[in-house]
């Protein structure tokens, strides 16, 4: 007997489409199955889906975003107390109470008292508009002025307490007033600690002063000065001055062309000073310091080296001086070279000796005495009315009280020599005694008064001694009197040399 199909062999097209549609939901997760009970009722049956309880992936998702959002919070939170920091830094550093403490910190370095103002301050910079410090009585450092002040700080260097940075410069520049009195009992300040500002300070338009300032002893002026501290622990710094002039009552005047001084330990060092006069070119007097000594503000004064270089002999001498005598030297190879004293104010201040020579190539001129016009009238030659020489040397002096020329020697060979000294103090007043020498031949032919003045011979020549006086602008000497008072040697006297000269003068043509 045949077993009956679990399934009718003949169904409708919508039973197939409905066995269709059930068998392709069925895989699905969810869906819904029509089933047909024992009973004969029918149900539709749903497939859930089995989840775990936990998921890897979604717990490593999660985390990563509660990483991201903590790095946001922790950030923005840095940031704000980094901004908070910022802030409160800025108004603290230019507050009152930290404005305060800087110019504390000034006056203990300096030893001056110290007016800021329009003081700013950053993380990265400082700034102000005037700076003043103003010394005691008893300091050679009077008053110091700095305007439009402004450099770069390190950062880190404000936690510290002591600021640190490239450059400090005063760009509208700056006045230093020295006093000259003090130089005897002045005592350079000692700093108490290391300094607290380490900077290269700078100023491109700096002045010195000393004494008055309506009538100063003298004025550098617009010069490019800096301050380098080499070892704020010892208190060692280099300051440099590069151009300016400098106008003095006494020297005369000068171009600034370097000059470099050291402190150290409360003392003061010249490093190298130079100097060329005002109508510039290659002439140039240097000051050197090769023993390294410390100047002497109390003592008997501080020798330094002194050489010249292509010099105008009335640019080293100064104003007081004149013109009456011309020539460029420079300090001989073959001589040790010339000396500056550095004194204090009571003891004439400065005080220099450099011997001389005239430089090859050069002209010496000698004019202004009105002895030279006596020679061309009594020896028949317009050549001694101006004279030049072809060796020149002699030593340049000057201080306080005088200035001029002292052991000189000129010669123009075959006509005339010269040696002595001539000076003039700070009144013009003009002093000194020439040795003047004549050729024996010229003598010969000469005049007989200047026959009986010129009798004494050494070294080729017939010499006389003359008295110079007068101003340096209007110079005088005695050669003229001495010519009126000495008298031809009479036959009686002088024998037959004396009838020789006169029998000379009768049979000598007019001229020559």
């Amino acid at each position: 007997m045949p077993l009956p199909d679990s399934e009718p062999e003949n169904y409708s097209i919508d039973d197939m489409m409905d066995r269709l549609r059930s068998r392709g939901d069925g895989a699905k997760d969810d869906s819904a199955q029509l089933v047909t009970r024992e009973d004969g009722s029918q149900a539709y049956k749903v497939r859930k889906r089995k989840r775990r309880s936990q998921q890897p992936k979604k717990a490593k998702e999660q985390r990563k975003r509660g990483y991201r959002v903590a790095l946001i919070v922790l950030a923005v939170g840095l940031l704000v107390l980094t901004g908070l920091g910022i802030l409160g830094g800025f108004l603290y550093l230019n507050s009152s109470a930290y404005r305060d403490q800087v110019t504390g910190r000034i006056r203990t370095w300096t030893g001056a008292e110290p007016k800021l103002t329009e003081l700013g301050v950053t993380p990265v910079s400082a700034s102000a508009t005037i700076l003043e410090l103003k010394w005691p009585e008893n300091s050679i450092l009077d008053h110091l002025r700095l305007s439009g002040i402004k450099g770069d700080l390190m950062w880190s260097s404000l936690l510290s307490g002591k600021w640190k940075g490239t450059e400090l410069l005063s760009h509208n520049g700056g006045t230093l007033l020295l006093r000259p009195g003090t130089l005897s009992n002045s005592k350079p300040v000692t700093p108490a600690e290391p300094c607290p500002f380490q900077f290269r300070y700078r100023s491109n338009k700096f002045t010195v002063l000393m004494g008055d300032p309506a009538k100063p002893l003298f004025r550098l002026k617009d010069s490019e000065a800096s301050l380098v501290t080499l070892d704020p622990n010892a208190g060692i710094a280099n300051l440099q001055f590069e151009g300016g002039n400098l106008d003095t009552a006494i020297w005369g005047n000068f171009r600034l062309n370097f000059a470099s001084l050291q402190f150290e330990g409360g003392v003061m060092r010249l490093g190298s000073l130079r100097l060329s006069p005002p109508g510039g070119g290659k002439a140039e007097l240097s000051i050197s310091n090769p023993s390294d000594v410390a100047l002497d503000f109390k003592g008997e004064g501080t020798q330094l080296v002194l050489k010249l270089e292509r010099m105008p002999l009335a640019d080293l001498l100064g104003p007081s001086v004149g013109s009456w005598f011309a020539a460029t030297v420079e300090t001989p190879e073959d001589e040790a070279p010339g000396t500056l004293l550095f004194r204090s104010a009571t003891k004439s201040g400065l005080a220099l000796r450099v011997p001389f020579k005239a430089v090859a190539g050069t002209e010496t001129s000698f004019t202004n005495l009105p002895m030279f016009v006596t020679l061309s009238s009594h020896l028949k030659d317009t050549w001694y009315q101006q004279p030049r020489f072809e060796v020149t040397r002699g030593e340049g002096v000057k201080d306080g009280e005088r200035a001029g020329i002292e052991n000189l020697n000129l010669e123009a060979r075959g006509r005339l020599a010269i040696t002595g000294r001539m000076t003039v103090n700070p009144e013009g007043i003009l002093t000194g005694t020439l040795e003047v020498g004549l050729p024996s031949s010229a003598v010969a032919a000469s005049s007989p008064q200047l026959r009986s003045l010129f009798v004494r011979q050494a070294n080729g020549f017939l010499w006389a001694t003359v008295t110079v006086s007068g101003t340096s602008r209007y110079p005088a000497d005695n050669m003229e009197s001495l010519l009126a008072a000495a008298a031809p040697a009479s036959p009686a006297k002088g024998g037959a040399e004396a009838l020789e000269d006169v029998f000379r003068e009768l049979t000598t043509p007019e001229g020559k």
